[in-house]
């Protein structure tokens, strides 16, 4: 095995085959649509995990005596675990093999997702939604480098965004669970329901391939091999065939993300990473009790989380038929300008008829730009360093997480004027857009390999 040009080579044989160049002009097979099921569950577990929080808000401050601004602040607890499982323990995967690591972050999430059903204390409480972000924020990134790694070129962008949209049914799954189960059980219900997908363990083991950049790494040539006529199975791999795969160079994977003229997109994709998380995080955990202070009940506040996640379920498929028509910029900057203007106006109006088509487009426009914003990022970098680019991005994105809920806690403490409020939420999204259109397209990875 050589390396040439930042391309690990395995010869001798007479015939030579990319495997960048194999994965992307797959067609989809059973094998496609087996583990992209699998990374749709994966992201439902980020859904469900923020929107039952969101929901169970009202019920947690009544039950532990606790202010808006602390309520704000338990949310951040689990963030910055998230924070943590993305920055620190998601770089390791690229040495370490990254479905090894998924199914550590899941079974950390399981097990974190049960324990906060048993907290008898806020603090308590906010130790295990800690270690519950830690699951989240280790599983996120990873499953989406996996899945772009083996996500076809055509129509990646619609078929990346949907697999994003596990999101939006994370989000409905805990919505639903909540109308149900708070009007039957305590809140520690949802958290119990939760940590169900300590079940699915198994399905990864079995199902899910390693990175074919660890297999080449790590010699595994028969597996490889293996893996890419499953890709491919109407096509032939020879056992003496030459195989090379582009990956970037050999340097350490922080450093090497601002290279080769990345640094600038880098630091754009950081800066949009935290924007919108802000709005995005600060906008659905704080729902329930928004509408609550326009004088709805619980139930209803509940009903507006289901519509907004039901809404964005639909606009995952939305938002990727759009990249796939405009570009990823284009449709990216529509998202956002539309989340923008929903959320300002919801600051002028407290009439349901009005509430519920902005509540819905706000969301269908901040999911849409998230999942968007995480199916061009993880491509744009060689697939050597893409699940420390999409953790880096991801762990930082958590800190525009973190400070979301904790503003609007301390705003809503603060009884500022409705307006104020939401525009507050509302004005880093439209900096999102802006710093989009400065994205440089002649440094993406992806393209580069297209057009060579």
């Amino acid at each position: 095995m050589s390396a040439e040009g930042g391309a690990e080579v395995v010869k001798p044989g007479s015939i030579s085959i990319n495997i960048n160049r194999w994965l992307d002009g797959a067609s989809l097979t059973g094998f496609h649509w087996r583990i992209f099921v699998l990374f749709v569950l994966i992201n439902a577990f980020d859904g469900y995990d923020l929107y039952v929080y969101s929901g169970s808000i009202p019920l947690i401050m009544k039950d532990f005596g606790i202010s808006p601004i602390f309520a704000g602040a338990i949310a951040s607890y689990m963030l910055v675990g998230s924070l943590i499982g993305a920055l620190f323990l998601g770089t390791l995967t690229d040495r370490l093999g990254r479905k090894r690591s998924l199914v550590f972050f899941v079974a950390v999430f399981s097990v974190g997702m049960f324990m906060v059903g048993q907290s008898h204390s806020a603090m308590e409480f906010a130790i295990w939604r800690f270690i519950t972000g830690i699951g989240v924020g280790g599983s996120q990134p990873i499953s989406t480098a996996l899945c772009t790694e083996f996500t076809p070129r055509k129509g990646r962008g619609k078929i990346v965004s949907t697999v994003q949209g596990g999101l939006s049914l994370g989000s409905v799954t805990a919505a639903l669970a909540g109308l149900y189960l708070y009007m039957h059980y305590s809140w520690r219900s949802v958290y119990v329901f939760g940590s169900l997908t300590v079940l699915g363990l198994p399905l990864l083991m079995t199902m899910l391939p390693e990175s074919p950049v660890r297999l080449m790494r790590t010699a595994q040539f028969e597996k490889l091999r293996a893996l890419l006529r499953k890709v491919r199975p109407q096509d032939v791999v020879p056992e003496d065939c030459e195989l090379e795969i582009e990956q970037g160079g050999g340097k350490a994977p922080i450093v090497e993300i601002f290279t080769e003229g990345r640094a600038k997109s880098t630091v754009l994709f950081w800066v949009v990473a935290f924007m919108n998380s802000y709005g995005l995080f600060g906008f659905a955990i704080w729902l329930p009790k928004l509408i609550m202070g326009h004088g709805y009940a619980l139930a209803t506040g509940l009903t507006f989380m289901l519509a907004m996640a039901t809404t964005t379920l639909s606009g995952s498929f939305i938002a990727g038929a759009v990249a796939d028509k405009l570009g990823f910029k284009p449709a990216l900057v529509l998202f956002f300008v539309t989340s923008f203007i929903c959320i300002t106006l919801i600051g002028f109006t407290g009439r349901y008829a009005f509430l519920m088509p902005l509540v819905c487009l706000a969301g269908l426009g901040l999911y849409g730009a998230q999942n968007l914003l995480n199916s061009y990022l993880s491509p744009y970098y060689p697939p050597s360093i893409r699940s420390t680019a999409a953790s880096v991005s991801f762990g930082l994105s958590r800190i525009g997480a973190l400070t979301g809920p904790i503003v609007i806690g301390v705003l809503l403490a603060a009884n500022l004027p409705y307006q104020v409020t939401l525009i507050c939420l509302a004005s880093p999204v439209l900096i999102s857009a802006v710093c989009i259109t400065m994205i440089q397209e002649k440094y993406n990875f992806a393209r580069q390999i297209a057009a060579a």
